[in-house]
């Protein structure tokens, strides 16, 4: 039995051309003229939660637990007014490869994501997705993006090991690094950096790319393993 957890953002459907732009401008409306990274990297915890955390901490915004409730709210409804005019689209062959996996008996899917709850909802509803709402996990879970891979883990697979994530960003795998998980990197930010690797689930290699990843992990803990003899 194999388990593959999915981040959502980029990785299934194409919305990090929108949705970077409206969290900093409801951050903005909300919480005013405060200082946002520009560089993703600078943050702490590359998650809605987290991401919005260190804003409120850096910029010593007072009623932090309001705010950040108030900026949560005022971005779904500002990402539910950029679906309704322009409907978020999967990535290439993405509702296949998710339906395709729900009928393999020997695979457990989820799906773990930095973003809300409520408006990752929103963007795989709006790409056509079906799924399990249950499987979903997100940055009202856990700040940090491996503690919400983790949480989705504890739900639908907690006693598996072989477990790969899918995901399209550099936090993506090294949150799998730090679980010791399978990884498989997902279009253009990852091409180059990861040893699997795929451009969207239409690739010829995205079938093998599961297995490819839990072998990869094998090698990458027996050297680890072996270096830690060596040292003894």
């Amino acid at each position: 039995m194999i388990t593959i957890i999915f981040d959502v953002d980029d990785t299934l459907v194409d919305s990090m051309h929108f949705d970077i732009a409206l969290f900093v401008n409801t951050i903005r409306e909300v919480l005013g003229d405060v200082i946002v990274h520009n560089d993703w990297r600078k943050f702490k915890h590359v998650t809605d939660s987290g991401i919005l955390d260190q804003i409120i901490d850096e910029n010593n915004i007072a009623d932090a637990k309001e705010m950040f409730g108030r900026v949560r709210k005022r971005f779904g409804e500002m990402v539910m007014a950029h679906l309704e005019a322009n409907p978020c689209k999967p990535k290439r062959g993405a509702i296949a490869a998710i339906n395709e996996l729900y009928k393999n008996k020997d695979c457990t899917i989820g799906f773990a994501t930095g973003g809300w709850r409520h408006t990752a909802l929103m963007k795989l509803r709006s790409a056509g997705f079906s799924f399990d709402e249950a499987t979903l996990f997100s940055a009202d879970d856990h700040f940090e993006r491996s503690g919400i891979m983790k949480c989705c883990q504890n739900r639908i697979a907690q006693n598996c090991n072989d477990i790969v994530y899918v995901g399209d960003g550099e936090w993506d795998l090294e949150a799998a690094a730090t679980l010791r998980w399978g990884f498989i990197g997902i279009g253009d930010r990852l091409k180059g950096k990861t040893e699997v690797w795929i451009e969207d689930f239409l690739s010829e290699h995205w079938p093998t790319a599961p297995e490819k990843a839990l072998q990869q992990t094998l090698r990458s803990h027996a050297a680890d393993f072996g270096t830690w003899q060596s040292k003894e």
